[in-house]
């Protein structure tokens, strides 16, 4: 009897085990599974770590090279997607308008929005630009693309959790970060659910600063 309850909590255990690799791969860009996507969101990367810190040179969709210290000076909204991706990046972009487009007229202009792609392969200029006019993304918005070690190094830095996937594709998390002047993160906020009020808040006063 003791050695079939040990087999059965062992069973039990593999079980577990199995179910939680399962969410981890089904947190897919196009999974339509809120709640998986969610459980591997990260905790949020808040603090004095300024991604301008980082020195690589990025291509933007208008085939310009800048460094990501070029931002300086105006609050950022941030995230990281590929624009090959079907439900979870949309999603993750029309928040950030959404975001953008409740702040007052002369804060809003001081605000950019900043999409930088995990699909240096695919997300050329040239595709960058199409799926600016796709989203309507105005002049104030900058979409960029970097060789793959620049993409990790900025993933470290925010705290996104990424994977490549056979086909192309991308497991990632959806959170957007609201940087400073300086290009510290000062808030993160779930890109697929939750109010946009509080970093609606937080633009306005980094913007009166």
């Amino acid at each position: 009897m003791k050695t079939n309850r040990i087999l059965l909590g062992l069973a039990t255990l593999t079980l577990l085990s199995c179910h939680k690799s399962a969410v981890i791969k089904s947190t897919l860009c196009c999974a339509r599974d809120r709640a998986a996507i969610t459980a591997t969101t990260p905790s949020p990367a808040v603090g004095n770590n300024s991604v301008y810190q980082l020195t690589g040179s990025w291509t933007d969709q208008h085939e310009k090279q800048l460094t990501l210290s070029k931002l300086q000076g105006h609050p950022q909204i941030v995230a990281m997607i590929f624009t090959h991706c079907a439900f979870v990046c949309p999603r993750v972009v029309e928040k950030m308008k959404a975001i953008r487009d409740s702040l007052p007229a002369a804060v809003r202009n001081q605000v950019g929005g900043v999409l930088v792609s995990f699909d240096p392969d695919r997300d050329t200029p040239a595709q960058l630009r199409s799926y600016a006019t796709q989203r309507q993304l105005d002049d104030h918005w900058e979409l960029l693309k970097g060789n793959s070690d620049q993409v990790r190094e900025l993933s470290m830095v925010l705290n996104v959790k990424y994977q490549k996937l056979s086909g192309g594709s991308f497991s990632h998390t959806g959170n957007i970060y609201i940087l400073d002047g300086n290009g510290n993160i000062v808030q993160s906020v779930d890109g697929l659910g939750g109010s946009i009020g509080s970093a609606v808040s937080t633009l306005n006063r980094l913007a009166s600063r």
